[in-house]
């Protein structure tokens, strides 16, 4: 299956100030990359670019929502050239799990025009999603709102879902990308990382490249703390 995005890169003249020049430029190769590194690595401000250069509000959204809560955000998209194939775009929307719950706020706001046609919800699966939990209301929002031949920009999913629930976005996302969908996921999840035939990439301090996970930081720390059965961070607590 053909990707949509198929590369970011920076353009010729960029800010002294521009951050995380080696994530630049990323190729991406599959319906579904994943992106992993440490807090402060980039993951974000790439996604935030990305989401930005198709028209997506930073905290979040598809291209048609305008709102934001507060000015923290330098726009960097102005900076990057992106390369998209010739396979149409039906859909894009960013997913910021920090900021997903300014989104459902401006939605219910929207929906209380009663001028404004179908309420946005019925789009979301017809709750109020601030009536939800965080991860019922992300749920909801892979179940109804993401489509084939979409592209789907999300920062952290992961940290909505229990454990059961991201092997049920795993299976969501596994059967969209087989019709034409494109997934963008930065995330600190094994289980994600873990999907099969997927692009992995890992952020360090001065580089990024394409990883197995066996050879990824977080399946060797999570491999030492859970073989040693509790010891690991009892040794680190220096307890008996």
């Amino acid at each position: 299956m053909s990707v949509l995005l198929s590369k970011v890169e920076l353009l010729n003249s960029i800010p002294d100030d521009f951050p995380f020049l080696h994530l630049y430029p990323m190729q991406f190769r599959k319906n579904i990359t994943i992106i992993t590194g440490e807090n402060g690595s980039g993951k974000s401000t790439l996604l935030e670019c990305l989401a930005l250069k198709f028209g997506c509000p930073p905290e979040g959204g598809s291209a048609n929502f305008n709102f934001k809560t507060e000015d923290t955000h330098f726009d960097y998209a102005q900076h990057v050239r992106i390369s998209k194939t010739t396979q149409r775009i039906k859909d894009v929307f960013f997913y910021r799990s920090e900021t997903y719950y300014n989104f459902l706020t401006e939605m219910r706001e929207l929906d209380k025009d009663p001028e404004a046609g179908a309420p946005i919800r019925m789009y979301y699966g017809g709750r109020d999603l601030h009536t939800l939990s965080h991860g019922q209301a992300m749920r909801a929002l892979y179940e109804n709102r993401f489509r084939e031949g979409g592209l789907y920009i999300l920062d952290e999913p992961e940290s909505a879902l229990s454990i059961s629930n991201q092997i049920n976005f795993v299976e969501k996302i596994l059967q969209l990308s087989q019709l034409g969908a494109q997934f963008i996921i930065a995330t600190h999840s094994p289980i994600l990382m873990l999907i099969p035939d997927i692009q992995l990439i890992q952020i360090t301090e001065n580089n990024h490249r394409e990883i197995n996970f066996v050879d990824s930081h977080i399946y060797y720390m999570y491999k030492e703390i859970l073989n040693s059965k509790g010891g690991f961070l009892k040794d680190m607590m220096n307890t008996e």
